[in-house]
């Protein structure tokens, strides 16, 4: 598989010292590349290579020469990636930090972003099928299961949607972009005080309204992520009639799945879409019992999706019932929200909704491209 994507900054001259300095701190085993490295790669990051936005810049496509795969924000990331260790996170190759450019270099993922596959305009590949979409959903639930309970400190990855959700060519997601990331607190305060930071429609309720930020407050952006699997819908789509313009307040099913996905499974994650979004925060889930949760949708990986009768479009109404009665106790510790029935999120609609969409757009086949994602100079 390729290597390499690489993030490219700018911060106050002030502090380039500070940060070369840190650098070393952080980098372990990672190559340092220098700006040269990067304009060579990227044409001089050249708007014909733009391939998309992260929190802090733009993404490019690039390539290294040797043909390998290839201010505080900076720092941050540099130190949050440089211990996270897990097969759904993307990982760090190198940085690059020469004069007022700051750059990250991260293993290249060949088949683009959920997002991409999701809301593409490439009409001529098939929908995505319903065991690629578990698949995505249960490996994006790992990811941040691992951020928020087997990293120490857990972080918050505060930017989750479905364009950080990058797919190998086997539909295997990594979890990208953390670029707005941050270290949760100590135990017995439960949520940080922060500037509002992250993307419109995937933004939990109360870290929107207060600035209050919670691991759970992730939980609710996966929740998104998981409707739009399942509905191909974007979270805030204004061509859609009036009161029908944001997905947690009305999904279908997507009609690409056609008559072949499990009834149950299409249940089961709904119900736990359902779950994630609720506006109460002590009503979500933790990222552990949705992977427990999902495990059990399917069967372990023996089936994936779930297993009984086949769904169609005209159980809309039945699968609004199953989801709200569906519950899941993963393990003895499950919260009282998780184990508790879920409010159904499904609404009945009779217009069509975006099929998610599989194959590469053909700009990853080198084997020596990389992405960087640049700052814009301040």
């Amino acid at each position: 598989m390729g290597r390499g994507a690489a993030l490219l900054g700018s911060g106050p001259s002030s502090i380039s010292g500070s940060l070369c300095s840190s650098m070393a701190t952080y980098t372990g085993a990672n190559r340092t590349f220098s700006l040269g490295e990067m304009e060579r790669a990227t044409g001089k990051f050249d708007d014909s290579r733009i391939v998309g936005e992260g929190g802090f810049g733009r993404v490019y496509q690039g390539a290294l020469e040797d043909g390998t795969m290839g201010g505080r924000e900076f720092l941050a990331e540099i130190e949050m990636l440089s211990r996270l260790h897990h097969r759904n996170l993307v990982k760090l190759i190198g940085l690059c930090a020469e004069e007022h450019l700051r750059c990250l270099v991260y293993e290249l993922i060949p088949n683009g972003s959920v997002e991409s596959h999701l809301h593409g305009v490439d009409r001529e590949v098939a929908p995505l099928d319903w065991a690629s979409r578990i698949k995505i959903a249960l490996g994006s639930a790992r990811a941040l299961a691992y951020l928020h309970e087997d990293s120490s400190p857990p972080v918050i990855h505060r930017d989750f949607k479905s364009s950080n959700i990058l797919l190998e060519h086997n539909f295997t997601p990594k979890v990208s972009d953390f670029g707005l990331a941050r270290a949760a607190l100590n135990e017995g305060k439960d949520h940080i005080s922060t500037r509002v930071m992250g993307t419109f429609g995937y933004v939990a309720p109360e870290y929107a309204l207060t600035g209050h930020l919670l691991v759970k407050s992730d939980v609710y952006s996966y929740g998104v992520v998981l409707l739009e699997l399942l509905t191909g819908r974007k979270p805030v789509d204004m061509s859609q009639p009036p009161g029908q313009e944001n997905l947690v307040a009305w999904a279908i099913v997507d009609p690409a799945l056609g008559s072949s996905v499990p009834f149950d499974g299409v249940a089961k994650v709904a119900a736990i879409a359902s779950m994630c979004v609720q506006p109460e925060v002590s009503h979500r889930p933790s990222m552990g019992e949705v992977v427990q949760a999902l495990k059990l949708v399917c069967n372990d990986g023996d089936n994936p999706g779930g297993s009984g009768r086949s769904f169609n479009p005209e159980d809309e109404e039945a699968v609004i019932g199953a989801a709200s009665s569906f519950s899941v106790s993963a393990n003895p510790r499950t919260s009282a929200g998780f184990a508790a029935e879920a409010r159904g999120s499904l609404r009945r609609h009779s217009s069509s909704s975006e099929p998610l969409r599989t194959g590469g757009s053909g700009r990853f086949s080198a084997r020596n491209e990389v992405l960087v994602r640049r700052k814009p100079e301040r």
